[in-house]
């Protein structure tokens, strides 16, 4: 009976050490960051889209703004601004 058990917590604690050790690495990937323009036919072009923003930019004028698409703040508009205050443009 204790050989059963023993047995059975060593199968469990090398299981849960293969799923650690595979999560560990599944985390693992290299991804390059690019911006992607996604134009839909409106006077803003999406450069980023994250899960709760998007970062977008005028056509005409190039000045960035952040979108939120949060559950209590969606479509909040903010001006992106550079260290200095000016608007910051899109140079892509």
């Amino acid at each position: 009976m204790r050989k059963t058990v023993k047995r059975t917590v060593a199968g469990l604690a090398a299981f849960l050490i293969v799923v650690s050790i595979a999560l560990m690495f599944a985390g693992c990937a290299s991804t390059t960051a690019s911006a992607k323009e996604i134009d839909n036919g409106s006077m803003f072009v999406c450069v980023e889209c994250g899960y709760y923003y998007n970062i977008v930019y005028h056509k005409d004028t190039k000045v960035m703004y952040a979108i939120s698409d949060g559950q209590y703040n969606r479509g909040t508009v903010t001006l992106l601004v550079n260290a200095d205050g000016t608007p910051m443009i899109w140079e892509g």
